[in-house]
């Protein structure tokens, strides 16, 4: 029997599914499940017994993340009639299947070889990362998927001049905005302008599908000012811009507050009970509504969506810029333990610490020491303990050289990608846009936070994934010209 040649994308989008399948029935064998613990605890999410009874005046007074991803979880508890478990794990395997064809798609519009695209994406869609997020409860993966369609959306607006897809690509743009603080109003606006200025022809097309997009975020951002005098979609950032002082010796931090410098709010770690926080802010005033009002959610783990918090946020937020202004040097410190929790393992146990991580660990353990590096902890390892007595294992890898090494191939090849591969405008912008949220989530995700930062990186993996396989095609068609 003649085995078929594979010779169209329509073919390799066949074998992607199987393998897909294939190998998501395999991790099920092995015992792999949906955690849907977090749920119960993470800071982000509202009280599920809230989410069920009051969601959406929960959702209105929602003051410490954007709303669309509660909103989710809500719906998803209400129509699921107590099989959440099962609804959350399909939804997330569709996201998982749509992520891998994204992927593969992409590649194959910016004209990598059949092969190499569905290499790439089946190598993506089986690595730990990938296995272990598409089972978590959290926000991470959906956005993931989000940013690789609307990349998807973009090269086909260009390559087709479909409206539609262009109002798709901003709003799903918007969607990315609602649900992940990280992705700020200007990062839409940014877009925005950059698509005006490169394709001023269509400009008044280009800001028609914009605009409902942007009124809808601009409506939020009213409704947070008028309830909570609050021009943001989240009321955290004084509390993680907090974590960026926590390099600075406390010694200093006690006397500048003994000075009335500062409140003195920074010396206490941030995300802290409400006891912790009674000579800052006022834990007491009742508003009479509940996701507000509870200190505590029916699972007995804190609510952050406290009124009181927001005075917190805004006390860490005073105290945290007169820091980092008299004390830059200790700020860099903390931008470089960042950037260095930025380019550690995806899969890393500082996010990932459930059963599924135990049931792979032989995969996890090959994928982190000889795919990413972490081997040559074996040359050089230290470890760093902050002034909250909270130990850290400090070592290289692999990514410290070949992140930076393709994010400047990244530009290179935005730059030269006509000289390099002939590509016209669609692959141009495309390529453009690609850099663009590298850089963004680089840059902001680690200039303003440090904790999970290699959680943000998995955010731009799939489009890492994409200037790897550039690369190796530029090789490739050197090889062939020499």
């Amino acid at each position: 029997m003649r085995i078929p040649k594979i010779h169209s994308t329509k073919h390799g989008s066949i074998i992607l599914i199987f393998f897909f399948i294939a190998s998501r029935i395999f991790y099920y064998l092995i015992g792999i499940r949906f955690d849907i613990t977090p749920l119960y605890w993470f800071y982000q999410f509202i009280d599920p017994q809230l989410l069920k009874s009051e969601l959406f005046n929960s959702i209105m007074h929602l003051h410490t993340q954007p709303p669309v991803f509660n909103l989710f979880l809500g719906l998803i508890l209400k129509i699921s009639s107590n099989h959440e478990l099962l609804a959350f794990t399909i939804i997330y395997q569709i996201i998982g299947l749509l992520l891998a064809l994204s992927l593969y798609i992409l590649m194959r519009k910016l004209k990598i070889s059949l092969f190499l695209a569905l290499l790439v994406s089946i190598f993506f869609t089986m690595s730990p990362p990938a296995i272990l997020l598409e089972n978590w409860l959290f926000y991470t993966y959906p956005i993931t998927f989000m940013i690789l369609i609307s990349t998807v959306l973009l090269h086909s607006y260009f390559e087709k001049q479909r409206t539609s897809h262009l109002v798709m690509f901003f709003s799903v743009n918007a969607l990315i905005v609602l649900t992940r603080s990280l992705f700020h109003p200007l990062w839409f606006v940014i877009i925005l302008i950059g698509l005006i200025i490169y394709d001023r022809g269509n400009s008044k097309r280009i800001f028609l599908c914009a605009l409902l997009p942007l009124l809808f975020i601009g409506a939020l951002y009213v409704k947070n000012y008028i309830i909570f005098k609050q021009t943001t979609l989240s009321s955290w950032f004084g509390m993680n811009l907090a974590k960026m002082t926590m390099t600075i010796p406390l010694e200093k931090i006690e006397s500048d507050a003994a000075a009335g410098h500062i409140s003195g709010i920074c010396a206490v770690m941030p995300f802290q009970e409400p006891e912790k926080y009674r000579k800052f802010s006022n834990f007491d005033t009742l508003t009479n509504i509940r996701v507000l009002d509870q200190k505590y959610k029916s699972s007995g783990f804190l609510n952050f969506n406290h009124i009181g918090y927001i005075g917190v946020s805004k006390k860490y937020l005073k105290d945290t810029k007169y820091l980092i202004r008299k004390y830059p040097k200790y700020y860099g410190l903390s931008t470089c333990k960042a950037f260095y929790a930025y380019l550690e393992p995806c899969s890393d146990t500082m996010i990932i610490r459930n059963y599924n991580r135990w049931v792979i660990k032989d995969w996890v353990y090959l994928y982190e020491n000889y795919f990413v590096g972490d081997i040559l902890a074996r040359v050089w390892q230290t470890r760093f303990t902050n002034r909250y007595g909270q130990e850290r294992a400090v070592h290289l890898n692999f990514l410290y050289i070949f992140f930076p090494a393709l994010c400047l191939w990244g530009l290179f090849t935005v730059i030269k990608s006509k000289d390099f591969f002939s590509y016209q405008k669609a692959e141009l912008m495309t390529l453009t846009y690609a850099m663009f949220n590298i850089v963004y989530v680089s840059l902001v995700g680690n200039l303003f936070e440090v904790s999970e930062n290699m959680r943000f990186r998995f955010l731009i993996v799939p489009l890492l994934y994409v200037f790897l396989a550039l690369w190796f095609k530029y090789l490739f068609n050197r090889n062939k010209q020499t």
